[in-house]
């Protein structure tokens, strides 16, 4: 149980509903656009709810939530942005990687990213030092500190504040979706032990980091699916067609009801949704089966609107342009088939 009272937990999530609604959704173009200054603001009014460390307990200035809320907080901010709602998702689950000599060095409002490493990612830590790359970083541009994750059977990370000498930082600008948790591409060249903040052991809590990153990714395409379906519903009442509202028409009536029973399945997927995090198989398929479901509800939503759905303005394009982005992190749907194909064998191999 968090430390979080059952009244605080549900004020958090309505704070989260009513920012989404009120501030990202109307702010979410221009967060698209790559707008420093909309994300600046966007985060202070974070900072301003303590949405930016709600994992973390009291003293270090958060409400002591557990996974459970976390993963039911920014599905909500989702529903308004996917992009900051990913910002939030990688800063928590980064701080909370840290011990407490680490946070207290940490000022608030920081913003940091967790940045996982893919299969194959050359990252080393040997001799005292840590060198490397790492491509398409979500988060990881503008960030105030970075938390490496490495892989491994036992997963471990080093936390690095922006300013180490020896980290530099590229903005990835073919980034499509996701934009408002701007990636950039990672060069570590010789960073020594003394100018790295410190080893952290790649867990939150109970909950492993890798597999936190896969049910919060989960959680925020299941927003940008409500989010999706919301508008497309909108514009169906709106729009006439031969007299009627297009959501008569038996194509338009099929797709929102697609879209409908795909949201309302979300609930089985997501039954226990702290046991995602502490289960990293549970995770790698809830994560592949919600986000393949926001793509397709997103395209869905892009047909119902038409020619107009592939137009900036509507916002629609931009919904199946994040969805696709959370079939990408923190690993592609394609990649984690295989990882789970390779569980399957070994469990039934022993």
């Amino acid at each position: 149980m968090s430390a979080a009272t059952v009244s605080e937990r549900a004020e958090i999530r309505a704070m989260a509903r009513e920012l989404a609604s009120r501030e990202l959704a109307p702010r979410a173009a221009a967060l698209d656009a790559g707008g420093q200054d909309v994300l600046a603001e966007c985060w202070r009014l974070l900072v301003q709810l303590g949405l930016d460390r709600v994992l973390l307990d009291e003293r270090h200035g958060g409400a002591g939530l557990g996974v459970a809320d976390l993963l039911a907080t920014i599905e909500e901010l989702a529903v308004g942005d996917g992009g900051i709602a990913m910002c939030v998702l990688l800063c928590n689950a980064a701080l909370a990687t840290l011990t407490d000599e680490q946070l207290a060095v940490v000022p608030s409002g920081a913003r940091w990213a967790l940045v996982p490493g893919a299969a194959g990612t050359e990252v080393r830590f040997s001799d005292g030092q840590l060198d490397g790359s790492l491509a398409c970083a979500l988060g990881a541009h503008g960030a105030d500190g970075l938390v490496i994750l490495l892989d491994g059977p036992q997963p471990a990370a080093w936390a690095i504040p922006r300013d180490a000498p020896g980290l530099k930082l590229q903005r990835d600008t073919d980034q499509m979706g996701l934009c408002a948790a701007p990636a950039a591409s990672i060069e570590m060249a010789v960073i020594r032990s003394a100018q790295v903040t410190g080893e952290v052991d790649g867990s939150v809590g109970t909950a492993s980091a890798p597999a936190l990153l896969r049910a919060g990714t989960a959680a925020i395409a299941h927003g940008i699916a409500r989010r999706a379906h919301g508008m497309a519903l909108e514009y169906a009442h709106a729009r006439r067609q031969g007299g009627v509202a297009i959501i008569e028409h038996d194509a338009v009536s099929d797709m929102l009801a697609a879209m409908a029973v795909r949201l309302a399945c979300w609930p089985q997927i997501a039954a226990d949704p702290a046991g995602l995090a502490l289960d990293g198989e549970r995770a790698l398929a809830v994560k592949i089966a919600a986000s393949d479901a926001a793509v397709a509800s997103t395209t869905d939503a892009v047909q119902v609107f038409g020619g107009t759905g592939y137009m900036v303005e509507t916002g629609i394009e931009k919904l199946m342009r994040d969805a696709k982005y959370c079939q990408l992190f923190p690993e592609p749907n394609w990649v984690a088939h295989d990882e789970l194909m390779r569980s399957a064998r070994a469990g039934r191999a022993a």
